[in-house]
């Protein structure tokens, strides 16, 4: 639905919102307790005044009503279909702590219609809500349960009155009032709709800020409570919850990816380093084990090589060979028993 159209319905309402178009009453069902208002029409500059109620010319019973409304609500419970009678008038009454309430300038009465069923009431309600469109029937419907309105047994088209015509009255200007405000979210929904916040696509949720109590955000119920209390709003967005939770899962779950991998990559060179080194060493080892079997082969070959020599070696060698010399005895001084100093022949 668009602003303008909406605009254009709340001047349209406004023209031809008299309490006329929008009379009705509560209906009641027979064995049930109802609890339903009476408006009393005071007219002079009283904020609290008193009235004597009768109900279908039963014992009369006092009531103090104060404004702006001047509601008396009132407690009824028909046994029967038909029609329930309710008649007022201002009387003095004074109170326990000896307080004079003055009578309300008044007098009047109202019925209320019986019946077992509010299938017709239903479907003028629902109606009207395809005709509004689903933008202002959510808000009128969330505008009258603010105010109270129980609207699935309020005849619209009863032509006695309520005072709850009022707030129907008041509910349908708080909510042209509201549709027509500039949204960051425009057509979208308010929660969960597509923006750009610094430059980054995401999803934000919108709200409402009240210009008398800035900071405190509002949803489209206390919204509407704040416009129908009077005060002006406006609307803005952020980034919803929901996105940011899943915008952290997402680089939690990112940063642990490249830990992960990074870890990887780390094990992975611990491993390969692992395994240049297990090959270094095979192939040390390998190495030192053919230079030690070089080393014994050249060994047993010189021990075979001296064999060979001393097998084939002439007899007289093999001979002298075996003859050990005799070690020369050493020289002794005559006169002193010692040997000669080698520094003096």
């Amino acid at each position: 639905m668009s602003r303008l159209w909406l605009i254009a319905l709340g001047l349209m309402w406004g023209l031809s919102g008299s309490p006329g178009s929008w009379a009705g009453q509560y209906r009641l069902m027979p064995g049930q307790a109802h609890r339903v208002p009476v408006g009393i029409d005071v007219r002079n500059h009283e904020t609290t005044c008193n009235v004597e109620i009768r109900i279908d010319g039963g014992p009369p019973f006092q009531q103090t009503v104060s404004a702006p409304d001047f509601i008396a609500w009132l407690a009824l419970a028909p046994s029967r279909p038909g029609s329930v009678q309710v008649s007022w008038r201002g009387v003095f009454v004074r109170t326990e702590t000896d307080q004079l309430i003055n009578p309300c300038p008044t007098m009047g009465s109202t019925r209320f219609m019986v019946s077992s069923s509010n299938i017709d009431i239903l479907a003028d309600w629902q109606a009207m809500w395809l005709e509004l469109g689903q933008p202002m029937a959510s808000c009128l419907q969330t505008a009258l349960q603010t105010q109270g309105v129980r609207v699935e047994w309020y005849d619209r088209k009863d032509p006695v009155g309520s005072p709850h015509d009022q707030a129907l009255t008041r509910g349908r200007q708080a909510c042209s009032t509201l549709l027509a405000l500039p949204t960051p979210w425009g057509g979208q929904s308010r929660i969960g709709h597509v923006c750009q916040l610094g430059g980054r696509a995401t999803r934000c949720d919108g709200y409402y800020v009240s210009t008398t109590a800035k900071g405190v955000r509002l949803d489209e119920r206390q919204a509407i409570e704040r416009v129908l209390r009077g005060e002006r709003l406006t609307a803005v967005h952020v980034e919803s919850p929901a996105t940011i939770a899943a915008r952290i899962r997402a680089e939690k779950a990112a940063q642990a990816k490249a830990e992960a991998e990074e870890a990887a990559r780390v094990e992975a060179f611990k491993l390969a380093l692992a395994e240049q080194k297990q090959r270094e060493r095979v192939e040390e080892e390998a190495r030192q084990k053919a230079a030690e079997e070089e080393r014994q082969r050249k060994i047993k070959a010189a021990e075979a090589r001296e064999r060979e020599y001393l097998e084939n070696r002439p007899w007289l060698v093999r001979k002298l060979s075996r003859v050990q010399p005799k070690p020369l005895e050493e020289e002794t001084d005559p006169a002193t028993g010692k040997e000669p100093s080698k520094g003096n022949p």
